[in-house]
């Protein structure tokens, strides 16, 4: 039970699930691929490979996007890829699958091997939306984030934690029970909190307002705030990319309370690529 003035995360903006339909067909795609990465192209499975990639393209886009209802929550279940390694997965996905239409045996395993962490990935999205004993996705880490809220549409709020996201939206919400609930509009894991937060407030200061507050006139002006601070972010090496975790097929085997280990290693197939450059 929910205690006085606390609210369902599932309210919130970020936090929405999808339907169960849309759950069991990135399961189903998600399935499939791992089974392509471990037994290697089969010709006769093409059509549902590529169909298999094309949907999680479009997931890790959306991650990467970070404005869809449900971006955190999913981004959560494939171990939180900052938006240059969303895109970056969201394009191998892509080529992927156009790889399958044209039936390259040769050039779909290849790209299948070149996309071996993305198993890591899979494999705990698998783990953390199966129906018996899910595990449950890390969001203990390093937090910098913009939120926003419907009653103050147009101001954009920049903060930090170590801890949980969602422990700083309740947070707020406490404070100012009279906006209702707050929604996540970006969020990024970082190595130092402070540093952080200092390089995301400098991407911002065109936007400025007053301390932690930023304006925004629509939401192509929010994309555009989101999209500057990664790219600060990735520009002084501050995101971290490793997954939460490693699931057990594919590094070591999970400890026996079905919490997959943390990750202690780093993905060297997840190529961090930025599109723009950030000069403070």
């Amino acid at each position: 039970m929910k205690g006085v003035g606390q609210r369902d995360v599932s309210e919130r903006h970020g936090f929405i699930r999808p339907n169960v339909d849309v759950t069991t067909l990135r399961r189903e795609a998600a399935r499939e691929l791992m089974r392509a990465f471990e037994d290697g192209p089969n010709l006769e499975r093409f059509a549902r490979l590529r169909q298999a990639a094309a949907l999680l393209s479009d997931v890790f886009f959306m991650i990467r996007e970070q404005k869809r209802a449900e971006w955190f929550l999913t981004s959560g279940l494939m171990s939180h890829p900052t938006p240059p390694i969303a895109r970056n997965l969201g394009k191998r996905l892509q080529h992927l699958a156009l790889s399958c239409e044209r039936r390259d045996v040769a050039l779909v395993s290849e790209q299948l091997q070149s996309m071996k962490a993305a198993a890591i990935r899979l494999e705990g999205f698998l783990a953390c939306t199966r129906a018996v004993d899910p595990v449950e996705a890390i969001e203990e880490a390093k937090w910098i984030y913009l939120v926003r809220n419907r009653a103050e549409f147009g101001v954009a709020n920049l903060g930090e934690i170590h801890g949980r996201v969602q422990d700083a939206l309740q947070e707020l919400e406490d404070l100012n029970p009279h906006f209702g609930s707050y929604g996540l509009a970006g969020a990024w894991r970082v190595h130092d909190l402070r540093a952080g937060y200092a390089i995301a407030a400098m991407a911002l200061q065109p936007s400025f307002i007053q301390t932690d507050f930023y304006d925004f006139r629509d939401f192509e002006t929010l994309a555009s705030m989101r999209k500057s601070v990664s790219a600060a972010l990735q520009e002084y090496r501050l995101l971290i990319g490793m997954p939460t975790y490693f699931s057990s097929s594919w590094s070591r085997a999970p400890r026996p309370d079905q919490t997959l280990a943390p990750a202690t290693q780093p993905v060297d197939d997840e190529e961090d690529v930025v599109e723009t450059t950030f000069a403070p």
